[in-house]
């Protein structure tokens, strides 16, 4: 059973930093966990092969799993209630940091600096844009000062439509209708691992994680079938039929059943997640397009856009028991967090019905922005996104419970989404991020996040999209969770092998330690030598294959290896492309997209293998600063990235 937290705290000044191993010391695979213990309170630390092999090991770019348990140190229960930050550092000397330099580290590292970036940060999280332009952004919200937050882009072979994230935020999935597939993207690499087909002309649209994260389910909107993938292989388990026309998905809590809306059929298909098959088809209101599942209840709510009501399914008794009197032109529901209300959002009227699922009876009804369609939550709010507005809708839940619907309109942009028709998608496009007091907003035609902090009358501030038109927004956190009371883990991947430091912090109880870790590899100090590069280049467009013969278009970030911060290679930056051995070679400009962000434009003569000098000069003359070479393959056959 879990203990609560003391009330008392101690201060930063006064709190006992510990060094969990000495020189000597360090964490090795299959070791018991580093521990220490502070007024009756034991942390531990351990940090262990991602792939769980007994005796391996730590290893430099591997996947790593860290562990962090706060407990009472006599009973051993866990802590409940605390949020650890940590960090982990390559090491500078063989000197193990005592308790004086582990506490100037942490208050180094907590401020957030560049000059005191980890090598591994804990507590981080990504924006991830779905682009017009079929790539993924990947973006650090958190870098101070930075010319650019631009961190990856990657490559997918067709525009995205949908897409789900693994339970361990391991594969990003996304659905890709116009070549009927797909994408499995690595997030660790952030690169394209593989490309499932569902067929020709099946157009996979609406993909989503099944609870407890064993499957992907996606709706074949142009097959009248829906497919399971496997997230241990990453391949396709199974194919269920189910209705026609569009289709959108929901779960029961413990993801027994997933039900699926058939927007031509005008009705519910539901399956049975363990067995593999379809169990009902129940008829509902016309065009189904909106699906929400209530834990309390076990009442699936199905919103038909042409139909006056809301139909009320018995998910044990697999049938419609009841429909809630709606006007028409319901496209939108969801759950507030407490799970007792249902928002319906009307497009043609621009409402939002709140309906007490307890009673099954509208509770109020408030206008919002104009054509809402979409919907999301923190703890405190609902944000209403509408298709005809620059703006956005905030309502308080505690008012919204009472049954007082208040909206309130904030500018979230310059031009509504509906300025960019062919550009609107269905993903969601308002996050919230891990505080849970803020979210971003992706407006379309600006190419621009809007970041909103919650009590604020208007967005605190805003990040580019680098003139890519977001269709989606998701937010990666990679930030420790608690997967178990008292218990927190993150998925990591160490840099390099050597020594590090893991300095961690935890608020109440305040405590803080230092503890050291071996990684398998080169030493911390030889990887470092090795980066005697000034700039390094890294392709920006995936381990793809590119049609000889064809137009090409390849992004590459220069960075100082050194650093990891990004270098401006200026206009008219030149780059060198040459076939091995050298018997053809190109000298080009590269454009300059963001700095540290370039493109090169070219096409390649012949299937081969080629590389890529980029010619920075150094600032105040000089010559050029020593290179890095990024290699590229062409087929005769492939398909042009283009």
């Amino acid at each position: 059973m879990a203990r609560p937290l003391p009330s008392a705290a101690l201060t930063f000044a006064a709190a006992l930093l510990l060094v969990g191993a000495g020189a000597s010391g360090g964490l090795a695979a299959g070791a018991a966990p580093q521990r220490i213990e502070q007024a009756g309170i034991a942390l531990e630390l351990s940090l262990s092969p991602a792939n769980g092999g007994d005796g391996e090991a730590l290893a430099a770019g591997a996947d790593s799993l860290a562990r962090i348990r706060l407990m009472d140190a006599g009973s051993g229960a866990p802590l409940a209630g605390a949020r650890p930050k940590a960090w982990i550092v390559a090491r500078r000397s063989e000197a193990v940091a005592n308790e004086l330099e582990c506490a100037g580290k942490i208050r180094s590292l907590a401020s957030g600096s560049l000059a005191a970036r980890p090598d591994v940060d804990l507590n981080s999280y990504f924006l991830l844009t779905l682009n017009s332009d079929k790539t993924i952004s990947v973006i650090n919200p958190q870098i101070s000062f930075a010319a650019t937050k631009l961190e990856s882009l990657i490559v997918l072979p067709g525009n995205g439509a949908g897409w789900a994230l693994s339970k361990d935020a391991r594969f990003l999935y996304v659905s890709i209708p116009d070549i009927g597939a797909v994408a499995v993207v690595d997030m660790t690499t952030r690169r394209l691992a593989a490309t499932l087909p569902t067929g020709e002309q099946s157009r996979p649209t609406e993909i989503k994680l099944q609870p407890d994260g064993r499957y992907v389910w996606v709706g074949l909107d142009g097959a009248g079938e829906a497919v399971a993938i496997d997230t241990g292989t990453n391949t396709l388990a199974q194919r269920v039929a189910i209705g026609g026309g569009l289709h959108r998905i929901a779960f029961t809590g413990d993801g027994g059943s997933v039900f699926f809306s058939n927007g031509a059929d005008d009705s519910v298909s539901i399956v049975d997640t363990a067995r593999m098959r379809k169990t009902a088809d129940v008829k509902v209101g016309k065009t189904p397009v909106a699906l929400a599942y209530g834990s309390a209840s076990r009442r699936l709510y199905v919103a038909a856009i042409n139909a006056a009501s809301i139909a009320v399914i018995d998910v044990d008794a697999r049938e419609k028991v009841g429909e809630i009197p709606v006007r028409r032109g319901i496209a939108a529901l969801a759950f507030e967090p407490s799970g007792r209300y249902v928002l319906a959002l009307n497009q043609f009227e621009s409402t939002v019905t709140v309906i007490d699922s307890a009673v099954n009876q509208a509770a109020s009804q408030a206008a919002v922005v104009g054509e809402p369609d979409q919907i999301a939550f923190t703890q405190r709010y609902a944000y209403v996104r509408g298709l005809a507005s620059e703006k956005f809708t905030l309502l308080d839940l505690n008012e919204l419970r009472s049954g007082k619907a208040a909206p309130v309109d904030i500018q979230a942009g310059r031009q509504a989404p509906t300025a960019l028709p062919d550009e609107i998608g269905g993903a969601p496009m308002i996050a919230a991020t891990p505080e849970g007091d803020s979210v971003l907003i992706a407006n379309g035609p600006d190419a621009t996040l809007y970041y909103y902090q919650e009590g604020m009358m208007a967005p605190s501030g805003t990040l580019s999209n680098y003139k890519r038109v977001p269709r989606g927004l998701m937010v990666l956190d990679r930030s420790l969770r608690e997967t178990a009371s008292g218990e927190f883990t993150a998925l990591v991947r160490l840099p390099a092998g050597g020594r590090f430091d893991v300095a961690v912090l935890i608020d109440q109880p305040r405590m803080a330690a230092c503890f050291q870790v071996e990684v398998a590899g080169t030493t911390a100090a030889s990887a470092k030598a090795a980066q005697s590069a000034a700039v390094a280049a890294e392709s920006l467009s995936g381990p793809l294959v590119f049609a000889a013969g064809a137009n090409a278009t390849l992004a590459f970030k220069l960075y100082s290896p050194a650093t990891g911060e990004p270098i401006t290679a200026g206009p008219g930056m030149e780059v060198t492309v040459f076939k091995a051995p050298g018997l053809w070679q190109r000298r080009l400009t590269a454009r300059q997209l963001a700095d540290g962000l370039v493109e090169v434009r070219l096409a390649f003569p012949e299937p081969g293998r080629y590389n890529f000098v980029f010619h920075v000069p150094r600032s105040g003359g000089g010559g050029p600063l020593p290179l890095s070479i990024v290699e590229v393959k062409t087929s005769a056959d492939a398909a042009s990235a283009n």
